[in-house]
């Protein structure tokens, strides 16, 4: 049918940013290019994947990365946590089809908590992308 959405067997990339994240931070959300710390969906499905990578080496603390869905973060076993540190300066992850799903209308998202050593201080940038795949009707 014309103008239907069908993305059959089609996985979306959507990008997340936060320039200068700072020490210390809590389920901090990620933004995409516009502000928004969400990306509504048209359609129902699930995340399949993240990847994360920092602008600049962590010489000390950590940072951790998770998906969330309307701004709480995924509770289930197979929701990925990502870390970086001194040694990890990009990470990634792959969840099967079904795992972590979402339905038409919510908001999915990426957020950050780091430690309170984490350097360099407050400059940092992260990006993340968020890989979701949508239901067959």
């Amino acid at each position: 049918m014309t103008g239907e959405f069908s993305p059959e067997h089609t996985i979306v990339a959507i990008p997340f940013a936060v320039a200068n994240a700072v020490t210390n931070a809590a389920d901090v959300d990620l933004t995409r290019a516009g502000g928004n710390t969400i990306q509504v969906m048209p359609k129902a499905g699930s995340v399949v994947g993240i990847t994360v990578n920092a602008s600049a080496d962590l010489t000390a603390g950590s940072a951790t990365f998770e998906v969330h869905k309307d701004s709480t973060e995924y509770a289930d076993a197979a929701a990925p946590v990502l870390t970086l540190s001194d040694t990890v300066q990009e990470s990634y992850a792959s969840v099967r089809r079904g795992a972590l799903t979402f339905a038409a209308g919510d908001g999915i998202g990426v957020s950050y908590s780091s430690s309170t050593d984490a350097a360099p201080t407050n400059t940092n940038d992260y990006d993340a992308t968020l890989f979701v795949a949508f239901d067959n009707d």
